[in-house]
């Protein structure tokens, strides 16, 4: 009988692999709105690299707060 992957690896190691890939997805997120959300206001304002940077920053530091805090909950999660 042939084995198939969902043989091989078992369910849990399954759920880490899910969220490790939807925190890099908030992640990316995050800067992407960040940094469009500053290119929309440097068009409002006529300010052309100002807010796209501070945006930029702005989500890097959002996303890195959130994918920070998941890993948190999930080894206190772990721990108990």
């Amino acid at each position: 009988m042939k084995r198939t992957i969902r043989d091989v690896i078992n369910r849990e190691d399954r759920n880490r692999v899910c969220r490790i890939s939807s925190y890099s997805l908030v992640l990316v997120t995050m800067t992407f709105l960040g940094l469009y959300g500053g290119m929309e206001l440097d068009k409002a304002l006529n300010m052309t690299p100002n807010f796209m940077l501070v945006g930029l920053v702005a989500g890097i530091a959002l996303g890195f707060k959130g994918f920070i805090q998941e890993v948190v909950i999930e080894r206190k999660a772990k721990r108990a």
